[in-house]
């Protein structure tokens, strides 16, 4: 997904009122105060090294220290394993799926004129 596909799906969320695209680095008081942030949220996978943000190689301590001390920080962990091997195993998982799907409705498409052939060759 990109950035505005993610987004909308964060957004359609119930517990979520809004998303802010491109935040600072790090998080500052004036910042909560003037968006009026309730929680900072930092998501992560298992396999992601604890107190380090993978993406950037900043300390998680530094940059979200106002959110911290502030009691609002959450740091949540998906249990999944999101990597090229499990990303291939789902295409063609999905692509076998697909193909089923595909031969089931070409072989109902195939009936369907087989059947209206037969009945018009009986009517003639």
């Amino acid at each position: 997904m990109n950035l505005h596909e993610r987004v909308l799906s964060v957004m359609g969320c119930k517990h979520v009122d809004d998303v802010l695209i491109d935040a600072p680095r790090i998080i500052t008081p004036e910042m909560i105060h003037s968006l009026k942030i309730d929680e900072v949220v930092y998501g992560k996978t298992m396999t992601d090294n604890v107190g380090d943000d993978v993406n950037t190689g900043s300390n998680l301590e530094e940059r979200y220290k106002v959110a911290i001390e502030a009691g609002i920080f959450n740091e949540i962990t998906a249990n999944v394993e999101f990597n090229l091997s499990s990303i291939l195993d789902r295409i063609q998982v999905n692509q076998k799926v697909f193909q089923s799907r595909f031969a089931k409705k070409n072989k109902a498409e195939q009936d369907y004129y087989d059947n209206k052939n037969k009945a018009i060759a009986t009517e003639n």
